[in-house]
């Protein structure tokens, strides 16, 4: 999805690095434009980094073939995961021997943590990364002010 930054705001609106004619007619139908505030966009500029570039590396460079949930996992539990990120509730329903049971469990995720949380969660990634010798590399620092 590209982004465009608003490069100054006038009476009549946001001034885009790209003429905002432009940018409408890239859309297509069921597509949507998206205003995101200067924190909104550096938190999901991270959650990117995260997902996208830091666990991809640790797939990548694994040699015993692990997924990217295996990797998730790991990297939330030595990172600290339980301080900086939110935990997301589910519940399943088990059927043992002709009764329903009900058990609920959680995840850790970093939909919805904002700017500081995931920042310290980076650093914290960052860190461990150096003592373990995992192949991550930093994000743009911008994204750690």
């Amino acid at each position: 999805m590209p982004t465009y930054e608003v490069k100054m705001i006038t009476d009549d609106g946001p001034t885009f690095e790209k003429p905002l004619s432009e940018i409408l007619s890239d859309l297509s139908m069921g597509g949507a434009i998206k205003t995101m505030t200067a924190v909104e966009y550096i938190t999901d500029r991270q959650r990117r980094w995260y997902k996208g570039v830091c666990l991809r590396d640790m797939v990548k460079h694994d040699e015993n073939g692990e997924t990217t949930a295996f990797w998730d996992e790991k990297v939330k539990r030595l990172c600290n995961g339980l301080a900086y990120l939110k935990k997301e509730g589910m519940v399943a329903e088990i059927q043992i021997g002709g009764e329903s049971t009900k058990i609920s469990f959680g995840r850790l995720t970093t939909k919805g943590v904002g700017k500081r949380n995931m920042t310290a969660f980076i650093e914290e990634i960052l860190s461990q990364a150096m003592q373990r010798g995992w192949p991550v590399s930093p994000p743009d620092p911008d994204l750690r002010k």
